[in-house]
């Protein structure tokens, strides 16, 4: 989920970044019930976790499913 804008926000300190040593890894299992399109409205709203993830330019588009979870898990 790294790219050019969110490395530009990094640097000036409005998005932050989670180093491999401290994320905490979660194989979540793929059930309807834990898909990433119903839990992202509902975390989008979280300040905390939103520090770590991405913005998108089209409000239908959501993180990669498995950087997701991980991120969420580890805050």
């Amino acid at each position: 989920m790294l790219n050019k804008d969110f490395l530009k926000k990094v640097l000036k300190e409005e998005k932050k970044l989670l180093s491999l040593k401290e994320v905490k890894y979660v194989n979540v299992p793929h059930y309807e019930e834990l898909s990433v399109k119903k839990f992202w409205p509902i975390l989008r709203e979280d300040e905390t976790l939103m520090k770590y993830m991405p913005e998108f330019a089209n409000v239908n588009t959501i993180p990669d499913r498995v950087y997701f979870w991980n991120v969420a898990n580890t805050v």
